[in-house]
């Protein structure tokens, strides 16, 4: 056969059928049901996804044309790539302007200070000192001093004869959500807000100025649907309120940006940005009002709620994930926290790293070329269809109950978030989700400090206030984080870190499967271990016991040695040492578990034992409280 043959052949297209068949014989006869997982949303993840049978049915959705699901510009970032938003760090507002100034020139294209400058009292003319605003957009969540901090936003912009551009925002519903407060009459504080977004039309007239972030919902705990749902149901609100004094729909809706978290569930943020576009675009019929001015404008900030103290340097490959799956979703701004940002702090070095992450993605992948990057992959957009279908009924489940006042008064919304919390917690302790360096893969070596951050503050003040549940923002990790914390803490005063006792049965590649996952689960708390070598009788047992003599041992080996030798050699270690807590590393069967617990084991530590509840348990046992 020659080479131009080989242009001519073709194969037969395999069937769906024989796809499975062929699944099913590399499972070795299990079905390929197996395969499906489950998500916080409610939403089954098929193994395959092939396009739908309906899909040449489907009005087909072109980027920057209703209902923006690709986007809200014809051309991608082609013309326009996202803006990088990085605050900096400064104690001082002449520090933080000498750093902006230097991060101009690695990249940074937005003018981005945390509102702890502010709330602290950095005067505005100097934070903006020498920065021209003519030519550079601002990013800056007020947070709760928006009119505070308004002449001297003014005079700046004045001083400098130029019409701001970018993002003066606040979001007053999420301030109070994190407060725990909510104004007695809101119809008054919204009447003197409105006129607040309306004075920074005098400072720049396409300022967006009227912050919608669900970022708050997501580092609560939220799945997408209620991130998406809670924060149109916010969305809706502020048009109400907008309308009440006056506004125009366009003339509120036009100085709204969306504040999204992205975590590390990499096609469900693509799919969250999507669909949310999607359904901000759809009420546009709800409000009887042309769809473009329900172009979502999108602000993206990889999670909180994903960030780790231990191994901080992984922090560096989730955020960069989450950036990317941001950028893919189609984002106007986007954020990127620094690898240490869960200590309350960063430093020129990390942020560096954050500013440097978005010139690799615009630079290396190509994707500023690409119009709408997931367009056409099946898995995205089935996704989407499935999570805009959940989200759009969240969505008029709350505003059926009357809205999102009536779910944070009623404490509906917070029970919501914190039921999915409880869920990513569990789910953690259970090791069924990894986070690496720190419930998997810990590095006993890795001593951190006590993080600064405190839980996150609200700088609003509201007077005449009625107390409502606050969001609980901690993230994930912390269980674990907090046991290790105890561990170094127990080590710095009694000179040595709390350990337990490894009984090795037999052979090395018998007993060390389950000793390296006993090593690996223990160090998760900051629990060292000490190993006997194989032990190949009960006497070898009881030596390594009577000369480490520790409070707490585990035995490790095979199911076979633990037919044999398990049993007799833990009844003589508890004749002997009758004070001492004896572990089985693996789930046996129920009778040979029986057999053994009467022999003196306390509890069998496997796949399926909660890592936070044998941490908790076995640093009791020795001593760390």
């Amino acid at each position: 056969m020659e080479l131009k043959d080989v242009k001519n052949i073709t194969f037969p297209k395999p069937s769906l059928e024989e796809w499975k068949e062929a699944t099913e014989v590399s499972l070795k006869g299990k079905s390929v049901e197996k395969l499906k997982t489950y998500t916080y949303e409610g939403i089954t993840l098929n193994p395959l996804y092939t396009e739908k049978e309906d899909s040449s049915a489907k009005t087909a959705e072109l980027p920057g044309f209703f209902p923006f699901t690709r986007g809200i510009t014809p051309t991608g970032y082609y013309e326009q790539p996202w803006l990088v938003v990085q605050p900096v760090s400064g104690i001082t507002a002449d520090e933080a302007n000498e750093k902006m100034q230097a991060a101009f020139k690695r990249g940074q294209n937005v003018v981005a200070y945390p509102a702890r400058l502010l709330a602290e009292g950095a005067r505005i003319e100097k934070l903006f000192n020498n920065i021209p605003l003519k030519e550079l957009p601002v990013f800056i969540d007020l947070k709760g001093k928006q009119k505070e901090f308004f002449p001297q936003i003014k005079a700046v912009a004045d001083l400098q004869k130029a019409q701001l551009k970018g993002v003066l925002a606040e979001d007053p519903i999420a301030e109070w959500l994190i407060g725990g407060q909510l104004p007695e009459d809101t119809d008054q504080y919204f009447a003197e807000w409105i006129k607040t977004v309306q004075d920074y039309q005098k400072v720049g007239p396409n300022l967006k100025t009227v912050l919608v972030n669900t970022a708050v919902f997501h580092n609560g705990g939220a799945n997408a649907v209620q991130e998406i749902a809670y924060g149109l149901a916010v969305a809706v609100q502020y048009i109400l309120e907008g309308q009440k004094q006056g506004l125009s729909i366009s003339e509120i809706t036009e100085k709204i940006v969306f504040s999204f978290a992205v975590d590390s569930n990499y096609f469900m943020s693509i799919a969250k940005l999507r669909a949310a576009r999607r359904l901000w675009a759809g009420l546009a019929e709800a409000f009887d009002t042309a769809p473009h001015h329900f172009k979502m404008a999108i602000h993206a900030v990889t999670s909180e709620l994903t960030e780790t103290l231990y191994d901080q340097h992984v922090n560096i490959l989730r955020t960069t994930n989450q950036a990317f799956a941001a950028a893919i979703g189609g984002i106007q701004y986007l954020q990127i926290h620094p690898f240490n940002h869960a200590f309350g702090e960063s430093d020129d070095f990390s942020e560096r790293i954050a500013r440097n992450t978005h010139l690799i993605l615009k630079e290396e992948t190509n994707i500023t070329t690409v119009v709408d990057p997931a367009g056409g992959s099946w898995y995205v957009e089935q996704l989407t269809d499935e999570l805009a279908e959940k989200a759009w009924m969240k969505f008029l489940e709350i505003d059926t109950a009357g809205g999102i006042f009536e779910a944070i008064k009623h404490g509906s919304l917070q029970a919501d978030l914190v039921e999915v919390y409880q869920g990513r917690i569990q789910n953690a302790a259970l090791r069924k989700e990894s986070i690496i360096g720190t419930n998997v893969y810990p590095n006993p070596a890795d001593k951190i400090k006590t993080p600064t951050q405190e839980k996150q503050e609200s700088y609003m003040v509201v007077e005449k206030a009625v107390e409502i549940t606050p969001i609980t923002l901690e993230r994930i990790s912390v269980q674990f984080e907090q046991l290790r914390l105890r561990s170094e803490t127990f080590k710095q005063s009694s000179g040595e870190a709390p350990r337990i006792g490894l009984i090795n049965l037999k052979e090395l590649k018998s007993y060390k499967p389950r000793a390296d996952f006993v090593k690996g689960l223990v160090a998760a708390g900051g629990i060292e271990t000490v190993e006997s070598a194989g032990c190949q009788s009960i006497q070898d047992a009881v030596n390594y016991v009577a000369s480490t003599k520790l409070p707490i041992y585990c035995v490790c080996g095979s199911d076979n040695d633990y037919s044999e030798l398990a049993k007799t050699t833990i009844k003589e270690i508890k004749k002997q040492f009758p004070e001492i807590n004896l572990y089985i590393a693996g789930k046996q069967t129920e009778e040979l578990e029986i057999s053994l617990s009467e022999a003196g084991v306390k509890e069998f530590i496997h796949v399926k034992t909660n890592a936070v509840a044998i941490l908790i348990e076995l640093l009791q046992a020795l001593g760390v409280n």
